[in-house]
């Protein structure tokens, strides 16, 4: 049974991971090797609890019970006797092999997770000499709030390992875990490439941007369309994460980085966090269309709506062949990208209502 849960790297998401842990009563060790990535870490989850209390989420007693329950740890022996250990390190495979390699030999006794979005979790097993005790545990951002985990087993995964894990996502976390194949993006940076990916080629076509992004809110009814998500998520991290499914799914062309992102991403104009992304920003608000984006565009008669339909028949389409090769079942995928996305349907929920609807 898991109890004490150890988490390597206090940047955003570790600090996330370490308060949601806290505040359904485990015991939470947050290793960092930097002193001052440690307190500040202190610092950003005592601001999280206070923003629980706030919000009704937390009593006050529960908040500084929560906040005694976290250790911290400049050493990665500070985590021994962990059950659990969570990597949320910085998204590179040779540095989280070089990881999983000290956590094998220091915490011989505990699972070994790792948070990655799109590494393989078997190339980072192979680090260690007990890849059976290694599995995937990818959260989404903030792990506090959003409701899904996706984890992730390897065919050398004990059965036994995944379900302990299982079971502390369901019910020592109350979130949703869906079950997942060791596939490059697993479900939703998978399923949902062709978002991002073919909404720059239907504004290519002519749809352009702005009206691309009103169509799936107007007629799709989500929540932010493919290019204000780009740009919320940032332009350079959406590119890192499309190049390494592109690289590792073998450079299919449906996954290939349009060169639109990437010039943009060369001239620093990488969302929110810059000012500037495929529109510009006053704050957090959007104001107006990036005129440097669409000075990259070609001029074409695609209207909006048929662009929307052609982004989401390729989100069908890529969920069809992630269902096909096994990566997970139709009601995961489904569940996968709307607790991820906050969409209203899933990819074959979607399919069903337009084969309803052709009759």
């Amino acid at each position: 049974m898991i109890q004490r849960v150890g988490i390597v790297g206090a940047g955003t998401m570790g600090c996330g991971i370490a308060q949601l842990c806290a505040s359904q009563g485990f015991s939470v060790k947050l290793h960092d090797l930097f002193p001052e990535a440690l307190a500040a870490a202190r610092g950003k989850i005592k601001l999280g609890l206070d923003s629980a209390v706030i919000k009704g989420r937390l009593t006050t007693q529960q908040a500084d019970r929560a906040a005694l329950s976290i250790d911290y740890a400049s050493e990665l022996s500070g985590l021994t006797g962990a059950d659990l250990i969570i990597e949320a390190a910085v998204e590179d495979l040779e540095t989280k092999r070089k990881i999983f390699g000290e956590l094998d030999k220091r915490c011989p006794e505990a699972i070994l997770a790792t948070n990655t979005s799109s590494l393989s979790v078997a190339a980072i097993a192979q680090a260690t000499a007990t890849p059976h005790r290694v599995l995937g545990l990818h959260f989404f951002n903030p792990p506090v709030s959003m409701r899904l985990v996706e984890t992730v087993r390897t065919p050398q995964t004990n059965p036994e390992v995944f379900t302990a894990v299982w079971d502390f996502v369901l019910m020592g976390l109350r979130k949703t875990p869906v079950d997942v194949k060791d596939i490059p993006g697993f479900i939703v940076n998978r399923v949902m490439r062709p978002y991002y990916l073919e909404a720059q080629r239907v504004a290519d076509g002519g749809a352009g941007i702005a009206p691309v992004d009103t169509a799936a809110r107007e007629i799709g009814q989500v929540p932010l369309g493919p290019f204000e998500l780009m740009d919320l998520i940032g332009l350079d991290v959406n590119l890192s994460i499309t190049r390494i499914i592109y690289q590792a799914c073998g450079r299919p062309e449906r996954f290939k980085p349009q060169a639109l992102q990437e010039k943009l991403v060369e001239l620093g104009h990488i969302g929110r966090k810059s000012g500037k992304g495929f529109y510009l920003y006053e704050g957090s608000q959007a104001a107006g269309e990036n005129p440097q984006a669409l000075a990259f565009l070609s001029a074409g008669p695609l209207k909006p709506a048929a662009a929307w339909e052609q982004i989401i028949s390729s989100v069908i389409a890529e969920a069809q062949m992630a269902f096909k090769e096994g990566v997970a079942g139709k009601s995961d995928i489904d569940t996968a990208i709307k607790l991820a996305m906050n969409f209203p349907k899933g990819p074959f929920e979607w399919l069903n209502q337009k084969e309803k609807t052709r009759f």
